[in-house]
């Protein structure tokens, strides 16, 4: 299907947007929010806009450590949007103080879920003080034109009868010189679940996918009313979760791995993948509320190796958020000087052999051609413990090499052995 790409509309004189919002509209730390989405489709439109406001950080809870950073900060991060705000009871921004500062040219007020939720009102309740909001902002700037956001949680019967009634309002108070119009950010919209699908990543805060379709519905809203064009079909939607990869790094013991790794900006939880030496992937734990993972009494000298995954609340970050994966084995420590046997010479090859060195899991056996290019390996093997001697093949006939070994502990390796000089046959 062929991508609506409607042709932009650009205004003559700058726009100003003060945007007044919820949790929903504010975003929290590591989000992009839906203003960034609106933003970006402004600008693509040639929007000459301004957002407005008194904010421009988003939620960072407290006693968090995180700094109040976006997924991308490249956008105009002004607003009026608050966690926690609601338009009946005590609102956290002074209405008139936000009318009479910025005097804005749109008004895009996204309240009315906590009123709902959070307050329990009904929402023929909530309805008079959305109206009062209106009245006295028309009263402030009498030509402000407003855009109501209806509240995107889809499950709720109450907020699918506020929305309705948002409708009536509009229709009532629109007018060819004071516009009120609503954006229908609940259309299309599906409420997430704790497999990680839907377009919330908790019971109501947008992830990415939700973020895009409010700000679609709402850039839609603002074409209508002149302000840039509409958002371009069929939606896209980056990469989901936290934008940030975690760092993993590990640590083993005789007998117990263990890895950490850092938490990025809004990250709840972590899926934990482990891979047995020799076995498939499994994901050895879904939302983990820790940075930490730890196996106990696994088989001396197995790898077992790691890789994390990010979640905010129900979203699991785009796989491109994975660490590396970190490969950690349990056992004790080798010491001292690897003890080379021999090196004979075979057609095109050295056969090799070593004696046992005490803990090592592995034996890497090596020929080294010097030339005046320098030291460059020709052949390499990798042996298990059990084995005292090999054939490295891969050596031209006639070329002398330098043949050592090192023991491979689970946790470090021996030094080279004593070079033997070897000319294959």
């Amino acid at each position: 299907m062929r991508a609506e790409q409607p042709a932009p509309v650009t205004v003559e004189e700058t726009s100003e947007i003060l945007i007044v919002g919820d949790s929903i509209t504010h975003a929290s730390v590591g989000d992009y929010s839906w203003r960034y989405f609106a933003w970006q489709q402004l600008r693509s439109a040639k929007a000459d806009v301004d957002f407005v406001g008194p904010e421009r950080d988003p939620f960072v809870g407290r006693g968090s450590t995180w700094r109040p950073r976006y997924s991308d900060a490249d956008f105009d991060q002004d607003h009026a949007a608050t966690w926690g705000d609601r338009i009946a009871f005590q609102p956290l921004h002074d209405r008139t103080a936000l009318m009479t500062t910025y005097r804005p040219d749109v008004v895009v007020l996204a309240l009315g879920a906590n009123d709902l939720g959070w307050m329990e009102m009904d929402p023929h309740d909530v309805l008079p003080w959305t109206r009062a909001w209106l009245v006295e902002a028309r009263r402030l700037v009498p030509d402000v034109d407003i855009v109501l956001v209806d509240v995107p949680w889809t499950t709720s019967a109450d907020a699918r009868t506020y929305n309705s009634l948002l409708e009536d309002l509009a229709a009532e108070l629109d007018d060819s010189r004071a516009r009120v119009i609503v954006a229908a950010a609940a259309h299309d919209y599906q409420m997430g679940r704790k497999n990680g699908t839907g377009d919330t990543y908790d019971a109501m805060h947008p992830n990415t996918r939700g973020q895009v379709k409010i700000a679609a519905a709402v850039t839609d809203a603002l074409a209508e009313l002149g302000v840039g064009s509409r958002y371009p079909r069929p939606l896209r939607f980056p990469a989901e979760g936290p934008r940030v990869r975690p760092q993993i790094q590990g640590r083993s013991s005789t007998t117990t791995a263990k890895w950490r790794w850092s938490v990025p900006p809004g990250t709840t939880s972590f899926d934990v993948w482990l891979q047995r030496q020799g076995k498939r992937w499994v994901r050895a734990d879904r939302s983990r509320s820790i940075n930490t993972y730890r196996v106990k009494d696994p088989q001396r000298c197995e790898a077992q190796t790691l890789r994390v995954r990010s979640r905010k609340g129900w979203t699991l970050a785009g796989r491109d958020m994975t660490t590396r994966s970190l490969t950690l084995r349990v056992g004790p420590k080798v010491s001292g000087r690897a003890t080379l046997r021999g090196a004979k010479p075979r057609t095109r090859g050295v056969a090799v052999s070593w004696a046992r060195t005490r803990g090592a899991c592995a034996y890497v056996v090596r020929a080294v051609r010097v030339d005046n290019q320098g030291q460059r390996i020709v052949a390499q093997s990798v042996v298990t413990a059990s084995r005292r001697s090999t054939v490295v093949r891969g050596v031209r006939s006639r070329t002398k090499v330098r043949v050592q070994v090192r023991a491979m502990g689970a946790r470090n390796a021996t030094r080279w052995s004593k070079t033997r000089v070897v000319r294959p046959r």
